[in-house]
């Protein structure tokens, strides 16, 4: 009687068949994961000291924290290392067939990734602590492996750098993107079709203003310029081989966010323009997989007309002999564990740990750069604002209990609006930090939240009155928002917001020199600068700009002295 036949294997199956068989070939195995367990070891203990996501020290616990923080839209870096290592499984032959040799060089890229660290820990910078991590481990590559792992294990790495939180980062290029976006869409719809649309800014009308829609981060698809990046990067690593057709795929993410978000909203208009406001505010809230539909289309155009020749198979190397089903794997030559590589790589972790052991132990608090004076059985100061400025009267106004509780335990909160005889209102706000620098983030993020859209940002020298008269730098944002009244009334508003950054001694308008200046002073003296933001807010009709902010500048001349030393 015949033998029954067996059964197909499942899919499960054949992946764990090949996952041994992989692993059996895969040689050093024992110095690699001995070198990851100390790293991971590293950065669980030492990863970071800015507690604003979790109150761990471990790295890893801040990046799941940042990544599940919903307004840093960083959802997706609980995606990539997954991408990344399918990538290299789908590699696995090619990497498996490589020559391979224990390469100390290596150790260079590994003391590099180590200073970084070192550094960015001390100033409080996780994100770049993020990608020493995702170096060290490259190193831990070449180190084990050799050069040649390290070059054709380059793109799959460089793809975990999607997974650090951008939000903060390019915010200027950003807006120039959704002015770009703006202007093309407003162009094709008013020149090429013959439509009724105006632009302001950022902002789309018609000529009565019955309907507008702005080009906001959020809905624009702009925001969406990294998960396209991280896209567009896959698609060239798993594509081609050559290097510049790879960089050439990265580089078009730009371009191709901007043609998918100028075909999204030039569609909104043409529908508004046919069927109303509504139809076009329901197309411009649903539409939103049109900008990838359209990148994504695009994306693969262009991959079309740089795809490669097709290279015949090449024999079987001796590298990588062939195999017949069912012969047993090759085993790799076995190395002994302990050796100048591993000594090394744990010698130099211990003294980076060292190091940042010395440069936390030594850090002092600096003075505020406003006045405040401490408040009994709290972590928190009072910011002590004037009462009386001019002819203004004013009134407290306690901080927010979403502010409090979002913020580091030691940020102190200071806020009094003032109020004109005439009824107009000007709102001073100061947040001191206290031990952790994301007590003060990007005032845009809370413009933005509450519905304001920021039409323009320029730099101002404002003037201190007092014995001592003196200049200091701010920005200043104009703003403006649409609000729509009980009666259904939509009626603009504007915005005038200025801001600028103080601690002990110096003042900057500018957050990445306030950030700068911080981790200098760190590294040099191990002091924690203070730093204090202050921001003015009134509103105002539109035309009323320039008078509210010539009010606003006699009222800062005159009550900067008595709140800023």
């Amino acid at each position: 009687m015949a033998d029954d036949p067996q059964p197909a294997p499942t899919l499960a199956e054949e992946f764990l068949a090949e996952f041994r068989a992989g692993w059996a070939r895969l040689p050093d195995k024992p110095l690699f994961f001995t070198l990851l367990g100390a790293w991971t070891v590293l950065f669980h203990f030492l990863g970071h000291c800015s507690f604003n996501f979790t109150d761990q020290p471990s790295l890893f616990a801040w990046m799941w924290g940042a990544w599940s923080a919903p307004a840093l839209e960083a959802e997706h870096g609980k995606l990539v290392p997954v991408v990344v290592l399918f990538l290299l499984w789908l590699r696995r032959n090619e990497l498996l067939a490589a020559p391979t040799r224990r390469w100390t060089p290596a150790l260079a890229g590994l003391g590099l990734a180590l200073a970084v660290h070192s550094v960015a820990f001390t100033v409080q910078q996780p994100r770049v602590s993020m990608v020493a991590l995702v170096g060290g481990v490259w190193s831990f590559i070449g180190l084990v492996w050799g050069p040649v792992w390290l070059r054709k294990t380059f793109f799959p790495f460089l793809l975990l750098g999607f997974c650090v939180p951008l939000e903060s980062f390019g915010e200027g290029f950003l807006f120039q993107l959704r002015l770009l976006v703006t202007k093309i869409s407003v162009g094709l719809g008013h020149d090429l079709l013959g439509l009724d649309v105006v632009r302001d800014g950022t902002r789309i009308f018609n000529s009565t203003r019955t309907f507008n829609y702005d080009v906001a981060p959020a809905c624009s698809g702009i925001r969406s310029l990294t998960s396209l990046l991280a896209v567009t990067t896959i698609y060239g690593c798993v594509v081609f081989r050559a290097p510049w057709r790879r960089a050439v795929m990265v580089a078009l993410a730009v371009p191709l966010a901007v043609a998918g978000n100028v075909a999204r909203i030039t569609t909104v208009i043409v529908l508004a323009e046919a069927f109303g406001h509504q139809t076009g505010a329901a197309a411009e809230t649903n539409l939103g997989y049109v900008t990838f539909a359209v990148a994504i289309g695009l994306m693969f155009a262009a991959g079309w007309l740089l795809r490669e020749k097709s290279i015949a198979p090449q024999p079987h190397s001796a590298a990588s002999p062939a195999r017949k089903a069912g012969e047993t794997p090759l085993t790799p030559t076995v190395t002994p564990l302990l050796g100048a590589p591993l000594i090394a790589a744990l010698l130099l972790m211990a003294l980076a740990g060292g190091v940042i052991h010395h440069l936390q132990a030594r850090q002092k608090l600096g003075q505020p750069g406003v006045r405040a004076e401490p408040v009994a059985g709290s972590q928190r100061w009072r910011i002590l604002l004037p009462e009386k400025v001019a002819s203004l009267t004013s009134r407290e106004e306690p901080a927010a209990e979403v502010e409090l509780t979002a913020l580091p335990a030691d940020t102190s909160i200071g806020k009094r609006i003032y109020r004109a005889a005439d009824g107009a209102e000007l709102l001073l706000q100061i947040v001191l930090m206290g031990r952790d620098r994301t007590s003060i983030h990007q005032p845009q993020y809370c413009l933005t939240g509450q519905g304001w859209v920021i039409e323009q940002t320029e730099e101002v020298r404002l003037r201190l009155a007092g014995p001592s008269p003196r200049e200091l730098p701010a920005l200043k944002l104009t703003a403006s928002k649409v609000v729509t009244l009980d009666n259904g009334q939509r009626v603009s508003l504007r915005a005038i917001y200025v801001y600028w950054f103080v601690a002990d001694g110096v003042v900057t308008a500018h957050r990445s020199e306030r950030l700068r200046w911080m981790a200098e002073e760190l590294l040099k003296t191990g002091t924690l600068q203070r730093w204090a933001y202050v921001a003015c807010l009134a509103q105002c009709r539109p035309g009323e700009e320039e008078k509210t902010f010539a009010w606003m500048k006699d009222f800062i001349a005159e009550a900067g002295p008595q709140f800023q030393r």
